[in-house]
C-alpha cells in the first residue's frame, strides 16, 4: 500500500497540496506558516500552549471577535454588533441536548444558498466552542466558522462536555450530529453532506462516535472525519496506549511562559460572558469516567469499548493530521498515526492508496504546533486549512 502524508514545505512560501481525488490542481497552493510566527512557535516548544499561540495568530484575524459582540461586563450582547464578520451570518448558542454545555454556533454565507455542505467542528481542551485563555487574544473558534462559510460550507461549532460512562462523550457527539441533520436546512445546509473535524481531546469522543455506530439512535451520519493531533483509536498499539500523548518533555516551558502570560490550559482569566462561557461543573457533578483506566477493565469491557472494529467497517472517509511541534513528535507522523493508517488501509485491500475508502489521508503539518494548526484557520497561513478544505469537498461531492 502507499502512504503519502501531505507535507508543508519547510522554508518555502508556497506548498503544493495533493489530496486523493484532487491531485495537483493548477493554482491550488497554500501559504506557509509566517517565518516570524514559526520562530516563536519553536521558542514556545513542543507543548500545548493556547494562550501564547493565540497571541501570535490574533493579529492575523479580524478586529472584531466574540467580545465585540458581548463586551466584558455587559449584561447582554451588543445587538449593533450582531454581524461581526462581513459576509458571514452567525446564530449563537442553539441547544442540541439537555446538558448546560450542549450548545452550537452556526456560521453560514450571508449571501445565502441552499443545500450547502456542512462542516462540524469539535474542539479539544475542555470542549468549549469559544477558546479564550487571554481575553486580548480571543478569536477562536470563530475563525473556523468564518473559514468554512467563506468557502461555501455551513459550519457548526460544537460545545461538548464530559460524561460519566465511557460512551457518554460519543453519545453527546451523536446528539449534536442528529441535531444538525434535523435542523441545518433552515441555515442553508444539506444534512446529508456532513464532514466533521476534531482536535486533540475532541478526537476521543469523535473516535467513539465513528467507532460505535450501533450505540447511537441514528448511527453515524457523516461523510468525512478529520482527526487533528489526537488518538481516535486508543487500542491500536495494544494496551499500552495509542502513542506519545500530550505530555511535555522535562524542562519544557509551561503554558504561558514564552509570552509572559500567567495562563495555564484551563485558565479563566479570559472568561467570557453568556451561555458560551466555560463554566466549571457544579459541586458533586461527575467530571468524567471513573479513575483507573483500561488497566482495571476486564477483557470483555476492553473489547466493548474498542473503536477499531467500527473503524474497520466504516464508510466515513478519514483524514489524520499531526503537527511537527506536537508534544513528543519526532519528525514524522506518530507510530499510532501510521498504525491506524496501515491497519485501515489493509482492510480495504493490499493495493489501497491514501484516500480510498477508509484508507486515511494523512497530513504532516510542518512548522505547526498543537494549537497553531487550528488557530491558523482563516488566516493567510493556509498550509493546514487548504488540504482539509480539499478533503472536505471531496468527502461530500
Amino acid at each position: 500500500m502507499t502512504r503519502k502524508p501531505l507535507r508543508g514545505a519547510v522554508g518555502a512560501a508556497l506548498i503544493a497540496c495533493i489530496v486523493p481525488g484532487f491531485g495537483l490542481a493548477p493554482g491550488f497552493a497554500s501559504a506557509d506558516v509566517p517565518e516570524a510566527i514559526h520562530q516563536e512557535l519553536v521558542r514556545i516548544g513542543q507543548i500545548v500552549d493556547p494562550a501564547c499561540t493565540a497571541k501570535l495568530y490574533r493579529p492575523l484575524m479580524p478586529a472584531s471577535d466574540y467580545n465585540t459582540w458581548w463586551p466584558p461586563g455587559a449584561a447582554a450582547p451588543d445587538a449593533s454588533k450582531a454581524k461581526l464578520y462581513p459576509g458571514v451570518a452567525i446564530v449563537r448558542d442553539q441547544k442540541f441536548g439537555p446538558h448546560d454545555k450542549d450548545l452550537v454556533d452556526i456560521f453560514s454565507p450571508e449571501a445565502g444558498g441552499r443545500n450547502l455542505p456542512v462542516f462540524i467542528w469539535v474542539p479539544g481542551g475542555g470542549g468549549n466552542k469559544i477558546e479564550q485563555q487571554v481575553r486580548e487574544a480571543n478569536a477562536f473558534y470563530d475563525n473556523i466558522g468564518r473559514w468554512g462559510a467563506k468557502n461555501g460550507f455551513v459550519v457548526v461549532t460544537v460545545q461538548r462536555h464530559p460524561g460519566q460512562q465511557w460512551d457518554d462523550a460519543g453519545r453527546d457527539i451523536a446528539a449534536a450530529v442528529d441535531w444538525v441533520k434535523a435542523n441545518i436546512a433552515r441555515y442553508g445546509g444539506d444534512g446529508s453532506r456532513i464532514v466533521m473535524g476534531a482536535h486533540s481531546a475532541g478526537t476521543g469522543p469523535t473516535g467513539v462516535y465513528v467507532g460505535h455506530p450501533e450505540r447511537w439512535p441514528n448511527g453515524v451520519q457523516i461523510k468525512g472525519m478529520v482527526y487533528m493531533s489526537g488518538g481516535p483509536i486508543p487500542t491500536i498499539l495494544g494496551p499500552q496506549g495509542a502513542g506519545p500523548g500530550n505530555a511535555a518533555a522535562p524542562g519544557a516551558n509551561r503554558p504561558g511562559q514564552a509570552c509572559g502570560v500567567n495562563a495555564a490550559m484551563t485558565a479563566t482569566d479570559g472568561a467570557i460572558m453568556g451561555p458560551s462561557r466555560a463554566n466549571p461543573p457544579p459541586p458533586g457533578a461527575p467530571a468524567g469516567p471513573p479513575p483507573g483506566g483500561a488497566a482495571q477493565l476486564t477483557p470483555e469491557q476492553r473489547a466493548e469499548r474498542d473503536n477499531l472494529p467500527g473503524f474497520l467497517k466504516t464508510n466515513v472517509k478519514l483524514m489524520l493530521v499531526r503537527a511537527e511541534l506536537d508534544p513528543n513528535v519526532k519528525g514524522d507522523m506518530t507510530p499510532a498515526d501510521k498504525a491506524i493508517h496501515d491497519r485501515l488501509c489493509a482492510s480495504v485491500g493490499p493495493t489501497a492508496k491514501d484516500g480510498e475508502g477508509r484508507c486515511p489521508t494523512m497530513l504532516y503539518a510542518r512548522r505547526h504546533s498543537h494549537m497553531s494548526e487550528v488557530f491558523a484557520f482563516d488566516s493567510p497561513d493556509t498550509s493546514v486549512s487548504d488540504p482539509i478544505l480539499a478533503f472536505a469537498r471531496n468527502a461530500v461531492r
